[in-house]
């Protein structure tokens, strides 16, 4: 493992705080700490924190997996990951581009670490979770070369266990699927066979946007869907309607997409079970009728995650 290629992909965008100390004379005023810089002094001010920068992290992780030591690594790259989030956002509050690669680069290679502690683990399919997130972000920015390190990497790995023990179709006893969002959070959906309705699931859905608050701790915006769900030729869709605690029940099969299509009025949630391991979802109708906090949404791929 090439530890020259630690780096990371942030996608969160924030503004800067653009303020100034209460001095006395505007000669003495200094900026007000940056809610990147506020966010990294929290992450670091637990005494016991396992490491203190990104790069630190990234290679005690790696030697802490090397030796075995995988609850040990286990932390050290969730650091790391944290680490490369909040220098992502720096980057984006000094509006960096040099910067902005070298975070987009540190970021994901967090993610292939900690796709490498789920290897060891001897969780497969959460492996691929990970190096298939990160390979994912050099789609965005394909002619990132310095990102592209990070890609190969992430691509080497998963090409190395990518038939091994693949989960087609959905389990008996169900599946949790989950797609990275940023600051270490992950929307998820999960789906348990419902006893006694052959080919009913419990559909569980937490959607979130996460955010850094003006002091620089970590908070989210958030959104629910609980439905019972059947899936046809690999596609259950959800039209949500009401707000109530009490699953929907999206078990018939809906074919007509009209009267949901083009409609700001309407919410409609699709998830398509893509391929092995992988589940789609499309939001049709209005993102905003969907009863979800605000920029919180379902859409996107998720990968098949079978640890707690």
């Amino acid at each position: 493992m090439n530890l020259r290629t630690v780096a990371a992909a942030a996608v969160c965008t924030l503004a800067v705080l653009a303020a100034t100390s209460g001095a006395a004379t505007a000669a003495e005023a200094k900026p007000a700490d940056s809610r990147a810089e506020l966010y990294r002094r929290n992450l670091l001010a637990n005494r016991d924190a396992p490491c203190r920068t990104n790069a630190s992290c990234a290679a005690l992780g790696v030697a802490a997996l090397e030796t075995g030591r995988i609850k040990d690594a286990q932390t050290l790259v969730a650091m790391e990951a944290a680490l490369a989030d909040a220098t992502a956002m720096q980057a984006a509050e000094e509006n960096s581009p040099k910067a902005t690669r070298s975070a987009r680069a540190r970021v994901t290679m967090a993610l292939v670490h900690q796709g490498d502690v789920q290897l060891k683990l001897g969780a497969l399919p959460d492996a691929r979770a990970y190096y298939r997130t990160a390979i994912d972000q050099g789609q965005r920015f394909p002619n990132d070369a310095l990102l592209g390190r990070a890609v190969t990497a992430a691509r080497e790995r998963l090409e190395a266990i990518a038939g091994k023990n693949v989960v087609a179709g959905l389990p008996d006893k169900g599946a949790r699927f989950g797609r990275y969002m940023f600051f270490g959070s992950w929307n998820t959906v999960s789906l348990k066979p419902v006893k006694g309705r052959r080919g009913v699931y419990r559909l569980d859905g937490d959607f979130l946007y996460p955010s850094v608050d003006p002091g620089g701790q970590l908070g989210a915006n958030t959104g629910n869907l609980l439905a019972y769900v059947r899936f046809y030729d690999g596609i259950a869709r959800v039209p949500v309607t009401g707000s109530g605690e009490a699953p929907l029940d999206a078990t018939a099969k809906i074919t007509r997409l009209a009267p949901y299509d083009k409609r700001d009025d309407k919410c409609l949630i699709e998830f398509r079970l893509a391929a092995p391991e992988t589940l789609d979802v499309l939001t049709r109708g209005s993102p905003t009728e969907c009863g979800f906090g605000s920029n919180v949404s379902a859409d996107g791929r998720y990968y098949l995650m079978t640890g707690s």
